[in-house]
């Protein structure tokens, strides 16, 4: 095993408590930044081995200038911050993980969406707000509490998160309608289970009470949901993002709230991350927003790492394809 690596974590930050230093240092040199900046990012990577981030944005230029890279280890699924081609050319192989929050991502939107029809956040501040009297009578109506049996919820996104999201849902009672992606190819005849039956988008959003989203960004989810699309669904309908802030179109989300076009929404992810601090979303009382927590449970950051040590020991082996 080669132990005169140089491996540096560029956005130690992301990773939480988990320790990390004594599991890096068995290879080599392990340097860790709690979070690195654009223009810092060149003097960082140049002369190390191995580079370990969640969130930073790698390109072909910084690639140039990093003689001794040979290896890119994300520490998330999503990759689409990283060159890969740019990557390829000069010789460095990218590796991500996969399936390693599956049971914390769909925790989270089954929080939202029982949140969405008991809205317990909403009750808890009008009771220390001294107005439990109030909030009891008939006529109090400002929050009203909806049963999850009988709803129908729509899932874009059906791998490991959305089937999990949708078993739950079922044992609440719900109806599951997965989309079709557009443009995307399906085998038709892949029917047998209710689960892998997919209905053409416009038929979901028309007739779900609940959208949650679950999908890579690609070319062909950015802008997925867009105005026109919220105007197909019910004026009732909440919509869940989970999975990447462009999957939705962030100014016609802004629209289709302020305006009533939809009741509201939940998300863990935005366009720009960390959100602007001046967002136009923060005006919204029909908006939650997280700020990307959806991943970090502290089993999904274990088993998020051991998958990360497992990508190099694999390079180490000549045994890492890489990303394509």
């Amino acid at each position: 095993m080669d132990k005169n690596l140089k491996i540096v974590f560029l956005d130690r930050i992301t990773a939480g408590p988990i320790e990390l230093k004594e599991r890096f240092s068995k290879y080599g040199e392990y340097i860790e930044y709690e979070d690195t900046d654009t223009d810092q990012i060149v003097e960082r990577i140049s002369d190390a081995d191995v580079v370990i981030t969640n969130r930073i944005k790698l390109r072909k230029e910084h690639f140039e200038k990093a003689d001794k890279l040979k290896l890119v280890l994300i520490t998330a699924t999503g990759f689409n911050h990283i060159d890969i081609e740019g990557g390829n050319e000069k010789g460095i192989k990218t590796a991500n993980v996969s399936d390693y929050s599956t049971n914390s991502v769909a925790q989270l939107a089954i929080t939202y969406l029982l949140n969405a029809l008991t809205p317990i956040t909403e009750y808890s501040k009008e009771v220390k707000n001294n107005k439990w009297l109030d909030i009891t009578i008939p006529e109090f109506q400002s929050y009203p509490i909806n049963d999850a049996e009988g709803k129908i919820l729509g899932i874009v996104g059906f791998g490991n998160i959305g089937k999990k999201v949708a078993a739950v849902a079922e044992t609440l009672g719900m109806k599951v309608m997965v989309a079709k992606i557009p443009g995307r190819k399906y085998d038709e005849n892949n029917s047998k289970n209710t689960h892998e039956t997919r209905y053409e988008l416009d038929e979901v959003l028309e007739k779900c009470d609940i959208l949650t989203l679950h999908t890579p960004l690609t070319e062909l989810t950015r802008d997925l949901i867009n105005l026109e699309r919220m105007k197909k669904m019910k004026k009732s309908s909440i919509i869940l993002n989970l999975a990447r802030g462009p999957v939705i179109n962030q100014e016609d989300l802004y629209f289709a709230l302020k305006n009533k076009i939809i009741k509201s929404a939940a998300i863990d992810v935005t366009s720009v991350e960390p959100i602007e601090k001046d967002s136009k979303l923060f005006e919204l009382e029909n908006l939650l927003i997280t700020l990307h927590i959806a991943w970090k449970s502290e089993k999904s950051l274990t088993r998020l790492m051991d998958e990360v040590e497992n990508n190099l020991k694999m390079f180490l082996e000549g045994k890492l394809e890489g990303l394509k």
